[in-house]
């Protein structure tokens, strides 16, 4: 080709393939992240809305020994136990992610939530014992915490910077149409006079499970390269317009775990996820208890408005998201996004907390509106701290995610206890009480953020795609006495060339070069030249003469 035909076809714009539409193999995924979100939701949420069906006395029917006697401390260790399950599984998640894979790990978390589901009204009819069901609904979280870290791995994987926010958006989407659906759901199954209604609600969700984790298991791939269903050309623009080179050898870098925990904004990422996760289980909790004895509503009413907050918020979780994304692609700071949308998350909500406090509780329509807003306000965490996770050190995001669970855990253990004995005799004012205590978890974790957070990469924990693209192979490295040497890789490339010529200049044949990069303190044999790096692969070329 003619090298002007070819200049001219080079700089011609490379088309990007749309995001919001079924074709996209990374919409497709991100959707399916969703709804395994969804069905976690599903399966954690219920237990707080059938409670109320679960302990009420007998109503005189055939089927009245199937309401349980646990009293007001064991629903506690109940809800309590799930959460604990979650905290444990945070110290084996980024291990069991990087051997399983994400989509494995995810298909084991699955697996365990729909036999503990199924399993729950058997346990509770025959045993009686609040015991058997505190464990578990224990199996359960150790389930539902490993979901975050995997979807969060796949989510860096899959998508590029400039929509990182969406998907993350619409993958935590799913948390909010799992708890508002099972709110709503739930409460219309406990209705039910077939077999008392409640034993349906966990059957049903475990059925759902179990038809999800087939679709899952057959749709979802770790990684766009292994997906059977992906474009080249979307695969191209999922990985930044690089070309994929020959065979590839996988470079796995160690851990910097100190240079994590010590971070500022991985610290400022922690707190963040402390609060929403201990104001989103005390309001999954305890909402619908708020809504039975301080407003009077009964459980038809109580389903819906208990739902409808989460509603809310799965629209405004992904406008905020959008909205973030199209100022980033505009060229606004990263970090100045992130900011305002986090402060957005934590003082909007907090102040309209504060205020569902103030409401006098006859106006239940006043109050309920209150928490709406809260809510709403609170998808801004999405574009806020939960982006910094996937992009502060996209190489290590599946530590960085289990280390920010790990926070968010203590928070949900925390919150059921906390706000119960807040509560413990449902009077007006404790329920004030516990309201002003969400609102200054969310407010002082709010100022953390703004002094710490951002919304740009660390250097130590860039991609070796960014640092291709930052021109490696050509790069100096300057020596403490001012000199300047060539870079291992550019020494490795020019030793190589250099061996090269001689060895065209001579007589005798050149042979295949194995060459040895020292990477990270191992040794990794690499067959030829470096040509380029891509996420957490070298790609290379063999050069050999025939003989």
């Amino acid at each position: 080709m003619p090298s002007s035909v070819y200049n001219s076809v080079k700089s011609l714009p490379s088309a990007i393939p749309p995001l919001w539409t079924l074709k996209s193999i990374r919409f497709q995924t991100a959707l399916l992240i969703s709804s395994a979100c969804v069905v976690f939701g599903l399966m954690r949420t219920c237990f707080g809305m059938a409670m109320v069906d679960i302990v009420r006395s007998g109503n005189g029917t055939t089927h009245s020994d199937l309401h349980m006697d646990w009293n007001g401390e064991e629903q506690a260790r109940i809800h309590t136990s799930f959460y604990i399950g979650a905290f444990i599984a945070v110290f084996p998640s980024e291990f069991l992610a990087k051997k399983m894979g994400p989509k494995n790990l995810l298909s084991f978390a699955l697996i365990l939530n729909i036999i503990g589901s199924i399993l729950t009204p058997f346990l509770a009819f025959y045993f009686k014992t609040y015991l058997l069901i505190s464990a578990v609904r224990m199996i359960m979280g150790l389930g539902y915490g490993f979901m975050i870290p995997a979807g969060s791995v796949l989510v860096s994987k899959w998508f590029p910077i400039s929509e990182k926010s969406t998907a993350m958006a619409i993958f935590t989407t799913g948390n909010q149409i799992g708890i508002a659906v099972s709110m709503f759901l739930t409460a219309k199954l406990c209705q039910l006079h077939f077999f008392e209604g409640w034993p349906l609600v966990f059957i049903i969700y475990g059925l759902i499970g179990a038809i999800f984790l087939i679709i899952w298991h057959v749709r979802v791939a770790d990684k766009p390269r292994e997906s059977k269903y992906i474009t080249a050309t979307e695969l191209t623009y999922i990985k930044g317009g690089k070309q994929r080179r020959s065979r590839a050898e996988t470079v796995v870098r160690p851990t910097p775990y100190m240079k994590i925990i010590l971070n500022g904004c991985v610290c400022a990422i922690c707190a963040c996820s402390f609060a929403q996760s201990f104001v989103l289980v005390a309001l999954v909790t305890y909402l619908p208890k708020y809504n039975q004895i301080a407003l009077k509503m009964n459980l038809t009413h109580n389903g819906i408005w208990s739902s409808l907050p989460f509603f809310i918020q799965m629209i405004t979780k992904l406008l905020f998201a959008v909205i973030a994304d199209k100022v980033k692609q505009a060229k606004v700071n990263a970090t100045s996004v992130t900011k305002a949308s986090n402060a957005i998350a934590s003082f909007v909500s907090a102040i309209f907390i504060v205020f569902a406090a103030l409401v006098p509780f006859g106006s239940a329509e006043l109050v309920q509106l209150s928490i709406i807003i809260s809510m709403a306000a609170f998808s801004a965490y999405v574009p806020g701290y939960n982006t910094s996770i996937v992009t502060v050190a996209p190489q290590f995001t599946a530590f960085i995610s289990s280390y920010a669970q790990l926070y968010a855990q203590i928070a949900s253990t925390l919150a059921p206890i906390l706000i119960g004995r807040i509560t413990s005799h449902d009077t007006i004012e404790e329920w004030k009480c516990a309201f002003y205590s969400l609102a200054v978890v969310l407010a002082v974790t709010g100022i953390v953020f703004q002094i710490f957070g951002h919304g740009r990469t660390e250097t130590w924990g860039e991609t070796p795609s960014n640092a291709a693209s930052a021109r490696i192979s050509t790069s100096l490295a300057v020596c403490e006495d001012g000199q300047c040497k060539l870079t291992l890789l550019e020494k490795h490339n020019h030793d190589f060339r250099t061996e090269s010529k001689i060895s065209s200049d001579s007589s005798s044949p050149l042979k295949k070069k194995i060459s040895r990069v020292s990477y990270a303190g191992e040794e990794i044999i690499i067959p030829g030249r470096i040509e380029d790096l891509e996420n957490d692969v070298i790609y290379s070329i063999e050069e050999e003469r025939e003989e």
